[in-house]
């Protein structure tokens, strides 16, 4: 959360750690059955003596209970119950000019409800043809919300909090990928070009045919929260970056056949990089590369319409733990304020915690490609990179900030 505190959900508990001192601070004792899923609320209004900052906590079991707490008294602030099925996923809403108050839940298997979390009303109650599995809102956009379902996508795109959407929103599907990398033996010039190729194909208004796998090993749907119009979705061994302008995959993240598959990813918003959890409890750093073009080999033809590849760079990982049959990695969660530290849960009660470092030396800056975009670092100011030994200030022109 805003404040450094982990929350978690341990069997019917809930537990609340200080994440600078790894105490335990609260344990909220009211669910009857197994904690799914928790969410601190968002603080991003205006405070003042009459709307004083707070520690408020919504939590959802398997029976359907759905608490929001105040965790500073520990006491339940309202309870929600709609249906006796787990809830697969809620999130607060994080446009608060209108209420600081709207949590969003999916109720399976496929309806998504908008709850007041103050009183505990049912604002309005949405169904759809398929299961909702999760959903994922725009960040530039309130009114744009995405449901992975389990055929496909469904984008929404006229969601408001004072009624239910009207339409039934735009479905696309997307097949499983098959050619990335990590698939097929690609010569080491045009892989990544032959990858992208072939799974530019992914997004359709057609349904797959019965022999082609769709979305049921998808584990993870998410905007990007640091670029405009960009999506990913994360596959056991490959995470791909959607360009939802042209309906085209722009990136493909593949892991190695000896390497190890990855279980989630939290993109950042202040820079464009993933955290990604790997099934050995594995916790790394992936930075996009600046100025990436896809670019042919001089026999090929040029493309008329050329389409700007993401590639991220492995920067950072931790330590891998020792999984066995009771221990493995639950979950993993970045702090909202600097992503600059990262909160592992292992299944044997563990909660560690990973901080990022930057060791960049003046040696190796100097002999660092431009193209390598800087993890965090002073020396990059307003999107321009002010080189080691350069006193002079950047230019801050008005020309100069616009699309960095």
């Amino acid at each position: 959360g805003w404040q450094g505190l982990i929350a978690y959900g341990c069997h019917s508990l809930v537990l609340i750690v200080d994440a600078n001192t790894a105490q335990t601070l609260q344990v909220l004792e009211r669910h009857k059955a197994s904690v799914v899923k928790v969410k601190w609320a968002k603080e991003n209004y205006h405070h003042n003596i009459g709307s004083p900052y707070s520690l408020r906590l919504a939590s959802a079991d398997v029976t359907g209970k759905i608490i929001v707490w105040d965790v500073a008294t520990g006491t339940a602030r309202c309870e929600i119950q709609e249906h006796t099925k787990p809830i697969q996923d809620m999130q607060w809403l994080w446009n608060q000019d209108a209420s600081r108050d709207l949590l969003l839940a999916v109720h399976p298997p496929n309806y998504i409800v908008l709850w007041n979390a103050d009183t505990g009303t049912k604002l309005w109650k949405k169904s759809y043809a398929e299961n909702i599995l999760s959903f994922s809102f725009d960040p530039f956009d309130p009114s744009h919300l995405a449901l992975l379902t389990s055929e496909g996508i469904v984008f929404i795109s006229d969601f408001s909090p004072s009624k239910a959407p009207a339409s039934s929103g735009k479905k696309v599907y997307i097949s499983s990928p098959h050619s990335s990398p990590s698939h097929n033996k690609l010569a080491a010039a045009t892989g990544a070009k032959k990858a992208l190729d072939k799974v530019k194909i992914l997004i359709s208004n057609e349904k797959p045919s019965a022999e082609s796998v769709t979305l049921n090993d998808c584990l993870q749907l998410s905007y990007l929260p640091s670029k405009r119009n960009y999506m990913l979705l994360l596959y056991p061994r490959e995470i791909l970056i959607l360009d939802l302008e042209v309906n085209q995959t722009v990136g493909v993240i593949a892991i190695e056949r000896t390497g190890v598959p990855f279980l989630q990813v939290i993109p950042c918003f202040q820079r464009d990089g993933l955290f990604c959890l790997h099934e050995n409890g594995c916790i790394t750093l992936r930075v996009r590369r600046s100025n990436c073009s896809i670019t042919g080999t001089p026999n090929e033809e040029p493309d008329p319409d050329p389409v700007q590849e993401l590639i991220y760079d492995l920067r950072s990982q931790c330590d891998a733990i020792r999984v066995t049959k009771t221990v493995r990695p639950f979950s993993m969660v970045c702090c909202p304020v600097n992503e600059n530290s990262a909160a592992l849960i292992v299944s044997d009660g563990r909660v560690m915690i990973w901080e990022l470092k930057c060791s960049i030396s003046g040696r190796n800056m100097r002999n660092s490609s431009s193209s390598a975009s800087p993890l965090y670092s002073p020396v990059s100011f307003c999107g321009i990179p002010v080189g080691a030994f350069q006193n002079k200030l950047p230019d801050l022109s008005l020309d100069n900030m616009i699309g960095k």
